[in-house]
């Protein structure tokens, strides 16, 4: 048995408990059933981004300072009470205030996550395997979400009730929140923690002082961008665009999901085979490939896209993530790290969901797809072009990992 693989598991189980849910395939249709207008949904989706971009970086500070497990929590049960609220609105203003309160949950989410696993992964020497452990975890909880959307397919197809997955899902995830009780908050030298402001600073210097950090940064903002502006338009485009019911609905998004799982499952010989250089290549191509199949193809058959998408949002994760926590070798640093990053995100997305949203009303979502494709291609080719460079200066894996230790002992 390999070191730590105890605590490992321990993890994945937090991870699938927290994971089930329902509401994945119906919360925008929820959203649609009432404002029935794509500006007001992304307007509505905006609210969420906005307090991303107000809170990330504070919840961050506040996970490098006291811990990893405390923002897990707060965050699994601030996430789980928005999503049941989000259940019960059904005005614009009521929708609003219930994404605000569950984007406050993911901003805590987000900043304990991926740093736990990876601070865990360098207290037991195993921080090489990141991407593998990584990619499995994400597997289970496609998994988790591939039984859940088929589940929550089956009770709006038996109910007719699109809220119903949003509030038996919380009920489900409230409980789930406690299993962060089992983890074991992973051992980080905190004395050398200074205040949020010395932290903030510390944060931007590593994220806009380090060029590799840096492209690796925004090329992640880019393929999130449009990976989750499909995400919006999807459950519309197939109910509408596709004429699909709520039941087949459910069961695409399952599949979606299984399938994606299976190839998380080889994420870490992915990327071993394709390298730091190809592996982002493949990633960027896939999203274009996505947007076009969608454009071209207006049948069932198109939902090979989806399928391609999904596959590009799982894996996006553990390699990206799996490259800046590697380049980020002080552990006092690394949520305040991915917080700057997702608020990079958030800050881009707010700016561009709503320009989205509007052309799609007037214009159809299949050609707002195109036009964001047509966007993206020449910032994706520069960001790459500056990773084959960063690559090729960046000193080895192991060089960096006897740097991390090293710093460990000062």
């Amino acid at each position: 048995m390999a070191v730590g693989d105890g605590r490992i598991r321990r993890y994945y189980l937090f991870r699938a408990v927290t994971s089930f849910s329902l509401w994945l395939p119906f919360w925008l249709l929820w959203i649609y059933e009432s404002v029935e207008n794509l500006l007001m949904v992304t307007v509505i989706d905006t609210a969420f981004w906005a307090t991303m971009i107000l809170f990330q970086i504070p919840t961050g500070l506040l996970g490098d300072k006291y811990g990893r497990k405390t923002v897990l929590f707060i965050g699994e049960v601030t996430y789980v009470a928005g999503i049941f609220l989000f259940g019960l609105s059904g005005e614009f203003w009521q929708f609003l205030a219930s994404n605000m309160i569950w984007a406050l949950g993911v901003c805590f989410i987000v900043s304990g996550d991926t740093p736990y696993l990876y601070d865990t992964l360098v207290e037991l020497k195993r921080e090489k395997n990141f991407i593998t452990i990584m990619a499995r975890c994400s597997a289970i909880m496609y998994a988790m979400n591939a039984a859940a959307c088929i589940v929550g397919g089956l009770i709006v197809d038996a109910t007719g009730r699109l809220d119903l997955t949003l509030m038996i899902a919380a009920c489900i995830g409230l409980l789930g929140s406690f299993t962060v009780v089992f983890l074991k908050e992973p051992v980080v030298d905190r004395s050398k923690v200074g205040s949020y402001r010395s932290q903030l600073k510390v944060g931007v210097k590593l994220v806009f002082g380090s060029a590799a950090i840096l492209v690796l940064v925004f090329y992640q903002v880019l393929i999130e961008i449009a990976v989750y502006v499909m995400t919006v338009f999807r459950p519309i485009y197939m109910s509408i665009d596709l004429n699909l019911d709520y039941l087949q609905i459910g069961l695409f998004y399952g599949s979606f999901s299984i399938v994606n799982g299976l190839v998380l499952t080889q994420a870490g010989r992915i990327e071993t085979r394709l390298g730091e250089k190809l592996s982002l290549v493949v990633l960027f191509v896939s999203v274009l490939a996505s947007f076009v199949l969608v454009f071209l193809i207006v049948s069932p058959v198109a939902i090979v896209a989806q399928y391609l998408m999904y596959a590009v949002s799982g894996l996006l994760y553990p390699i990206t993530n799996g490259y800046i926590n590697k380049r980020v070798l002080s552990s006092q640093h690394r949520s305040t790290v991915i917080a700057i990053a997702t608020f990079l995100f958030t800050l881009i997305l707010a700016i561009v969901e709503i320009p989205a949203g509007w052309y799609a009303t007037g214009s159809g979502m299949r050609e707002t797809l195109l036009i964001l494709a047509i966007i993206i291609s020449p910032i994706g080719v520069y960001l790459l072009h500056k990773w084959y460079k960063e690559v090729d200066r960046l000193p080895s894996e192991g060089q960096l990992l006897r740097r991390a230790r090293t710093l460990k002992k000062f």
